[in-house]
């Protein structure tokens, strides 16, 4: 998986995600991530995250194909929402990158070929582009820990915490 080259769809839990952590605005600077218009129009409010800070985020406009596919889908699954069906048939039209919170569709887009990454992996790769620094890294995590409405398991974010505590002591 190459996050630098590929784009990246994002969907709207990891947009609320990122805003929880504090670093929506630095993903919103990304040169390569995008969200679909129609979601961005439908499921943006202020519990997502800043609007000042979404509009940054570059929009994808979905395509009259797209839509007939994603109903099609949307009517023979069941189990996902139209703009998780959405987000996954724009990725999947795109050969980009999908990025979600969701555990159904993750694996449903995982098992359908299209590529997924998760908050954790973004917070990684941001730091890894030295977008954010190991203390944001574990800043963020703990805003994510100390979230009761995250989905991401509370070990996989004390995983990233050690990870990066770990760092910040080699380069004392």
């Amino acid at each position: 998986m190459n996050m630098n080259k590929k784009i990246i769809i994002t969907d709207t839990n990891i947009i609320t995600d990122l805003n929880t952590c504090k670093l929506l605005d630095k993903f919103a600077q990304l040169d390569n991530v995008y969200i679909n218009d129609i979601c961005k129009r439908e499921e943006i409010n202020e519990k997502t995250g800043g609007i000042d800070v979404i509009n940054k985020i570059k929009e994808i406009k979905v395509t009259s194909e797209e839509l007939l596919e994603a109903t099609k889908l949307f009517r023979n699954i069941g189990k996902l929402s139209i703009f998780d069906v959405l987000n996954y048939v724009v990725a999947k039209y795109h050969n980009a990158i999908l990025a979600t919170g969701d555990n159904r569709l993750k694996k449903f887009a995982e098992s359908n070929d299209v590529e997924v990454v998760r908050t954790l992996k973004i917070i990684r790769w941001m730091r890894e582009k030295n977008i954010i620094k190991n203390n944001e890294v574990i800043d963020a995590c703990i805003l994510l820990k100390n979230d009761s409405k995250t989905f991401i398991p509370i070990e996989l974010i004390d995983e990233l915490i050690n990870e990066y505590n770990q760092d910040l002591v080699g380069i004392n």
